[in-house]
């Protein structure tokens, strides 16, 4: 585990104990260390360690049982499917409610970067979207997207609401696949607000292009995945 003198001790222990939980170093239902192993494993006090404990049980990740030690439960994390479907489709397959907040609205140039991504004219006009995603009222992705006006006419605050993958099916705009790009990042401070996490607290990125049947953009957007409770999954086969 790397140090960073601007993050606080307990929270660099709990994000490497997560870290262990999501990679199955620690596994489910089973015993993590002794706080005395952890104090020694992680060069700091127990005191520190408990307070690690203590949040990782606050935001589920473990149970602390007096006397028992600490479990790792069961996962509660959604995990995102890697074939080609939207978010609420994703979150209704999990048993879960979806829905979201437009948070931002917009309509402006392109601009050469945007263009670029779009592949239309600089001066042509598009929608600056943001919006914070939900599973059970529960903030797990923000979204910022780019959009053509001249492809998408009628998109709304209202259609954003709901799913654009069904706005996309009864358009008919037939959604081919899309390329992503992954990076982790410290997140912005008012996108760490909108998920309700630290700015400290390393996320994932996902930079998607999706396309439609005939090779047209369909959108540009920027995904910011809450860490614990959004995860990527990635299948390969050859």
């Amino acid at each position: 585990m790397n140090e960073n003198n601007k993050v606080p001790k307990y929270q660099l222990i709990e994000n490497d104990i997560i870290d262990k939980i999501n990679s199955g170093i620690y596994q489910e239902e089973h015993a993590l260390p002794t706080e005395a192993e952890l104090s020694k494993q992680y060069e700091c006090s127990r005191v520190t360690v408990r307070q690690a404990l203590s949040n990782l049980a606050y935001k589920g990740f473990i149970l602390k049982n007096q006397g028992s030690g600490s479990f790792v439960k069961k996962s509660r994390a959604i995990q995102r499917t890697p074939l080609l479907k939207s978010f609420t489709e994703d979150i209704l397959e999990m048993g879960k409610t979806p829905s979201s907040k437009v948070v931002s609205f917009n309509i402006t140039e392109a601009g050469n970067t945007v263009a670029s991504l779009l592949k239309i004219k600089p001066k042509d006009l598009i929608y600056y979207i943001e919006r914070t995603r939900y599973a059970d009222n529960e903030p797990v992705l923000f979204e910022k997207t780019f959009m053509s006006v001249d492809l998408h006419p009628e998109i709304s605050i209202k259609v954003l609401q709901g799913s654009k993958y069904k706005y996309a099916d009864e358009h008919n705009l037939t959604v081919d696949y899309a390329h992503q790009n992954i990076t982790p990042i410290f997140p912005p401070e008012y996108i760490a607000a909108q998920l309700k996490l630290s700015p400290k607290q390393p996320i994932l990125r996902v930079c998607n292009t999706t396309y439609i049947h005939d090779g047209t953009v369909f959108d540009y957007t920027e995904l910011y995945m809450h860490p614990e409770l959004y995860q990527l999954n990635i299948i390969k086969k050859r």
